[in-house]
């Protein structure tokens, strides 16, 4: 029986986690930190979440140019869709896209293979820019350290291969479709062939990529989506009466999102614990204040999550748990 997605994140995202959070929680002062929280600046808290709240906002705003050669819709249409992609991103860390697409796709009636293409087109833009930033920011102050040169690369491997992929698809669509439907053989002709009909359905989300007159606009929202990332860590920092500069709040951007590549826990506890600390300390700040600033960021996003985007992310609900279940209903077939 094949393993729905929902039992890999729980099987290994959550242990993922656990050691992440004990490598970046060892040899800590646990007295220390909680000390730290005590004396938080509630201004900076208030920082970080209009930082999010705006992060979203340009989140969605972009949105509505990579889908521009599907349909046109407003900022104010897509920002719920954002808002419980946010929230499932940290319930279910990486399916939450899902229900984005299924929330959009009521509002503006478009495939939702289609908008998780623009999705994966998303991703370019967001992978390129982030190593943009990270070369520009973090070069000049000659804090590139050997981890975060192989960060980058990681981060410039990854664009490289989704925008591969897509481009492939959109050239050569039938021959791309043969070769999933070769890779598809162990599997029944029913689900053979409504995986093919939702790949065929969801290139027509690909086509952005192939519009350059709408590169800079989405380049320009992708920066600015950063930049507010950038913003939450700053302030999460501030918050514990850290001094905080760009380069240390980008290092530790960069280890997040190549850690949350991987397979992450519910609120992505242990991936950001570990990311502020081993990104911190070239910069001198202290093992408990750093990891006081990510708990800080951590409470900030869950609860930002919960606030904007919940409501949206439970009408979806019903479809996106069937969703995640395929698999295992794939696999009961012949």
């Amino acid at each position: 029986m094949a393993m729905t997605s929902r039992r890999i994140i729980v099987l290994v995202g959550v242990p993922l986690g656990a050691l992440f959070l004990y490598l970046a929680g060892r040899s800590l002062d646990l007295a220390t930190v909680a000390d730290t929280l005590k004396r938080v600046h509630v201004a900076d808290i208030i920082g970080v979440v209009a930082s999010v709240y705006l992060y979203l906002y340009f989140k969605a705003y972009r949105w509505r140019y990579l889908i521009q050669p599907l349909t046109v819709a407003s900022t104010a249409d897509l920002l719920p869709a954002v808002f419980a992609g946010n929230a499932g991103n940290l319930i279910f860390p990486h399916a939450g896209e899902i229900a984005r697409a299924i929330v959009a796709n009521r509002r503006l009636n478009v495939p939702t293979s289609a908008l998780l293409a623009s999705i994966a087109v998303e991703r370019i833009f967001d992978f390129l820019m982030l190593l943009l930033i990270a070369l520009v920011v973090l070069l000049p102050v000659g804090r590139m350290s050997p981890d975060m040169l192989l960060a980058s690369y990681v981060i410039g491997a990854l664009a490289v291969v989704i925008l591969s992929v897509a481009v492939a698809f959109i050239m050569w669509t039938e021959g791309c479709l043969r070769i999933v439907q070769w890779m598809l053989t162990p599997f029944g002709a029913r689900v053979r062939e409504g995986i093919l009909r939702q790949l065929r359905a969801g290139t027509s989300g690909l086509i952005s990529i192939a519009r350059p007159e709408l590169f800079v606009p989405i380049l320009l929202l992708s920066l600015l989506q950063w930049l507010m990332v950038i913003a939450c860590v700053a302030f999460s920092i501030a918050a514990v009466d850290v001094s905080v500069s760009i380069a240390s709040a980008t290092s530790v951007l960069v280890l997040n999102v190549i850690g949350l590549t991987l397979p992450a826990a519910p609120g992505h506890v242990g991936t950001v614990q570990l990311a502020f600390s081993v990104a911190l300390v070239p910069f001198g700040v202290a093992h408990a204040d750093a990891f006081a600033a990510s708990v800080i960021y951590t409470f900030c996003m869950i609860a930002t999550a919960i606030a904007f985007g919940l409501p949206s992310l439970h009408k979806a609900g019903m479809k996106v748990r069937r969703l995640l279940e395929t698999d295992d209903h794939a696999g009961r077939r012949p």
